[in-house]
C-alpha cells in the first residue's frame, strides 16, 4: 500500500499545479456536459425533438468534442511531463507541459485505442480480466513520452515492466476504481443535474486520475533506476 499512499502525498503536494494542469480539460468537459442536459432531462422524447436539438447545438458538439479528444490526449502526455518536472526538480509551465503532451498526440492516441481495445476484450471475459490487462499497459504514456517510443514498442515495454507487479498492479488499479465509482454514485443521488453536479463531478474525477496516473509513473521511474 506504499504506493498508493506515496501517490496521494506527492498530489497533495503539488495539487495547485495540477489543477492549472487539469482546468482546460475540464473546462471542456463541464461545457459539453452542460450542453447535453436536455437529452439527460427528458426534454428530448421524439425524433423531431432530438432533430431540432442537433439542428442548434450540433455543430457545438462536434468543436467541444474535437477540442475534448485534443485537450484529453494532450493531458496524458501532459501528466507524464509534469510528473518528471516534479520529481526531477525543474520547473515547466502547465501549459508547455500539456503542449509537450500534443506534440505526441497521434503516437498517443493510438497506443490508447489499442489498450482500450485490448482491455474490451478483457472485459468480455470477466471485468477483472480487464483490469488487469489495463493495469499492465498503463506505463505505455511513460515510455512514449521519457524515450520517445513508438506505439506497439511502448505498450510492449509497459507489458513487460509490469510482469512482476502485475498482482500489486491489479489491486491498487481496482482500488483506485472502487474510489472513483462508489463516491461519484454518492455524489450524483445527492446533487440534481445540473451544472454543479457536473462541475463537482469533474473536479473530484481529476483530483482520482491524477494520483492514479502517479502511481503508474512512479513504477515507471523505479525500473529506470534498477
Amino acid at each position: 500500500m506504499n504506493q498508493f499512499k506515496n501517490a496521494w502525498n506527492f498530489y497533495l503536494n503539488h495539487w495547485q499545479y495540477f489543477a492549472l494542469l487539469a482546468a482546460p480539460i475540464l473546462a471542456i468537459e463541464v461545457f459539453t456536459a452542460q450542453l447535453m442536459i436536455p437529452m439527460g432531462d427528458s426534454l428530448i422524447e421524439t425524433p423531431e425533438d432530438f432533430a431540432d436539438f442537433a439542428a442548434a447545438n450540433g455543430k457545438y458538439l462536434v468543436i467541444l468534442g474535437i477540442l475534448g479528444v485534443l485537450a484529453s490526449v494532450s493531458f496524458i502526455g501532459g501528466l507524464i511531463v509534469a510528473f518528471d518536472s516534479k520529481v526531477c526538480d525543474y520547473s515547466i509551465d502547465p501549459m508547455a507541459a500539456l503542449f509537450q503532451g500534443f506534440k505526441k498526440f497521434f503516437p498517443l492516441f493510438g497506443a490508447y485505442i489499442l489498450s482500450v481495445i485490448a482491455v474490451f476484450f478483457g472485459l468480455l471475459l470477466l471485468i477483472l480480466p480487464g483490469v488487469y490487462i489495463g493495469a499492465r499497459l498503463a506505463l505505455f504514456p511513460s515510455f512514449m513520452m521519457m524515450e520517445n517510443k513508438g506505439v506497439l514498442d511502448s505498450l510492449k515495454l509497459s507489458w513487460e515492466a509490469t510482469d512482476e507487479h502485475g498482482g500489486t498492479l491489479f489491486g491498487l488499479t481496482l482500488l483506485f476504481i472502487l474510489i472513483t465509482l462508489i463516491p461519484s454514485t454518492i455524489f450524483s443521488s445527492l446533487l440534481g443535474p445540473g451544472l454543479t453536479q457536473i462541475i463537482i463531478l469533474g473536479i473530484f474525477e481529476y483530483a482520482i486520475v491524477i494520483p492514479w496516473s502517479y502511481m503508474y509513473f512512479s513504477l515507471y521511474q523505479s525500473q529506470k533506476n534498477l
